[in-house]
């Protein structure tokens, strides 16, 4: 019943977009779309979907469609495809998915949406799937993952002048889904579950408009399952500047923490994005996890570098809204899409295994209007 009801939504909003247009003159109906598509191949190690013979099953596929009702509301819904290779991720993963589906209003003290809205999350968390404003494939998957993308619920947001700059400021709280891949003493775990009464908020201060920000995003969630129950804690700094000439530079931290089970997780990125003319740009990234284990006494818990990843890339700008990418990945740590070691136990106390190193090429075409 749900796969019907997407399939048959973009009909119903173009319908009544052609009735408005017929009495206003106007079409209040817009839409969007943006695809990114890539092919892959791994060293020895698969990793992210990407096994060593290669694939070209990766992919990412966005339908937006925007019905103004009129100046100051809005209904929004975006339709994803999501492929991921050989992940697996990809069996938590539909089809065809109902990313967004809200409506907006916009008045005198701000702006709320209802429905299922894109989580005010970081940098990328919006333009996650839009390939074209990406600097490379998807936003560093240390931090962002493939979960965490949307707010079952409300988001309230406003803009507020703070000296030459300004204050942007969004409250939310519903639920949310979270799709991920853990490092675990025996092996990778794939977690898909709901955050329940799920509440946070996100402050972002523009130092110079267009040049320089900062941001902080905090949430908490319950985790309700048959074999999972207990709170998350997520907090994410942010920051952004372009004040070297041609350059963007960007770094986020993220700390995961809760109980049911245990989890402290540490994550970040820094990257670095250089525009050599209006068609090339290069770009660079460090990614990296720190995550602890958590194990039954006498053993002790672990810290260990659950991944290191280490990209470097290009892009050329074909025009008319598309683009090629060409990007590299040195990868060193456990988070493989096979079974690493990662402990061992020698005299009673556990041992962290040498960090296995693998590599990925992922080359990618993305349009969007």
């Amino acid at each position: 019943m749900r796969s019907r009801f997407i399939a048959v939504l973009p009909l119903l909003v173009a319908g009544l977009s052609t009735t408005a247009a017929a009495q206003t003159g106007e079409s209040p109906f817009s839409f969007h779309a943006a695809i990114n598509a890539g092919a892959g191949v791994s060293g020895k190690l698969p990793i992210l979907g990407i096994p060593s013979f290669g694939t070209f099953d990766y992919r990412t596929a966005a339908l937006q469609f925007r019905y103004r009702l009129d100046n100051s509301d809005q209904f929004v819904v975006q339709l994803v495809n999501r492929r991921l290779g050989l992940s697996p991720l990809q069996a938590a993963l539909p089809d065809v998915a109902l990313q967004w589906a809200y409506w907006q209003r916009r008045g005198r003290l701000g702006t709320i949406k209802v429905g299922r809205n894109p989580m005010p999350r970081g940098i990328f968390n919006e333009t996650r799937f839009v390939g074209t404003v990406l600097p490379f494939f998807r936003p560093s998957f240390e931090v962002y993952g493939e979960g965490r993308e949307t707010v079952d619920g409300f988001v309230y947001s406003r803009t507020d002048p703070l000296g030459s700059g300004s204050l942007e400021l969004n409250v939310f709280g519903g639920s949310n889904e979270v799709r991920t891949q853990v490092v675990t003493a025996t092996g990778n775990s794939i977690r898909a579950f709901r955050g329940n009464v799920f509440k946070g908020a996100q402050a972002w201060v523009n130092v110079a408009p267009g040049r320089t920000r900062f941001g902080g995003y905090f949430a908490q969630y319950r985790i309700d399952s048959a074999r999972v129950y207990g709170w998350r804690h997520e907090s994410l700094v942010s920051a952004e500047t372009h004040i070297v000439p041609r350059t963007v530079l960007r770094a986020e931290g993220l700390r995961i923490y809760g109980v049911g089970p245990k989890q402290d997780r540490k994550s970040g990125y820094v990257q670095g994005v250089f525009n050599v003319s209006e068609k090339f740009d290069i770009m660079s990234e460090m990614s990296l996890t720190n995550n602890r284990i958590f194990q039954n006494p006498p053993l002790s818990n672990v810290d260990v570098v659950a991944t290191r990843d280490r990209a470097l890339g290009v892009t050329y700008r074909i025009g008319g809204g598309a683009l090629l990418r060409l990007e590299r990945h040195d990868v060193s740590g456990y988070a493989f899409d096979q079974l690493v070691p990662l402990l061992s136990t020698v005299a009673g106390k556990s041992v962290v295994a040498p960090q296995s190193a693998g590599m990925y090429w992922l080359g990618s075409f993305a349009f969007s209007f």
